[in-house]
């Protein structure tokens, strides 16, 4: 399944990047690999990722204080945020609005 990031979750992945960047070009390296890894798995498990509101899930970058928080549609997955650990929780909540269609059905247990 495609894997598409909201302009706005395109940008806090590139202030990231030129963050660690700044400090070590090693980790920024480290982390853009992790934000890759994190595609392809959602991709192939876009469901295996807890929920954390009716319409989001959240991948937590292993080795980083960041998750890829987003939302599984019909024919997508749509990354609404690259988001903090530290940040106000559910500040990207109103994102949601910009995710067009339905979002998938929960896995069934």
């Amino acid at each position: 399944m495609k894997v598409r990031l909201l302009s706005v979750a395109s940008a806090e992945l590139a202030e990231t990047l030129a963050w660690y960047r700044e400090r070590s070009p090693r980790a920024a390296e480290g982390f853009w690999l992790r934000v890759q890894e994190a595609r392809r798995s959602i991709a192939l498990f876009p469901l295996a990722a807890p929920p954390i509101s009716r319409r989001a899930r959240r991948f937590i970058l292993s080795g980083y204080p960041y998750d890829l928080v987003y939302s599984v549609l019909a024919d997508e997955i749509v990354v609404l945020a690259v988001a903090h650990h530290s940040r106000q929780p559910k500040y990207w909540s109103h994102r949601l609005r910009q995710v067009p269609g339905k979002v998938a059905p929960p896995k069934s247990e």
